[in-house]
Formats: structure tokens, sequence, C-alpha cells
């Protein structure tokens, strides 16, 4: 029989020290120079049925580098705990 020793306990986190005395930065704190800031947008009717998707006012807006709808996206899932867009990673 396999004995656990991490299930059912409370296990310290490794940057929790640095978080929460402000020494270590969160990854929203960090920039770049030439860094490029990306933005999902989610519907808001997830079982609606997507007719179209216009993209023409997003793509001219100042400053836009790229617009990329779910046909760019090979593996087109969504999850918090797995890498599963990998697009995006």
């Amino acid at each position: 029989m396999t004995t656990y020793t991490t299930i059912g306990r409370s296990l310290p986190r490794v940057d929790a020290r640095g978080k929460v005395t402000g020494e270590t930065p969160y990854s929203g704190d960090l920039s770049m120079d030439g860094m490029l800031h990306l933005k999902i947008l989610f519907t808001d009717r997830p079982h609606a049925r997507i007719k179209g998707i216009k993209t023409d006012k997003a793509e001219t807006a100042p400053g836009v580098v790229a617009v990329y709808t779910a046909k760019d996206i090979p593996l087109n899932e969504y999850g918090l705990q797995w890498q599963d867009q990998p697009f995006l990673f």
C-alpha cells in the first residue's frame, strides 16, 4: 500500500514570506522594455451561438499589435491549473 505524506496536510508555500513582506514581485508587477500586454475577452453568454466576430476596429486601434480569435488557437480550452492554451504561454 502506498503511503502519502502530503495529502491532507497544509504545506508552506515557498514564496509566502516574500509575497507577504513585499520582497517578491507578483507577475503583474513586472515590466520590461518592449513588453506587450494581452487582453482576453470572454463572452458573457457562454451558451450562445457565435455567428461572427468583427475584429476590424480592434485591429486598427492605436497600439494594437495583433488580434487573435479562437480559429488562431489550435487547442482552445481554458483552465486555471493546466497550461492548456499553449498559444498563450
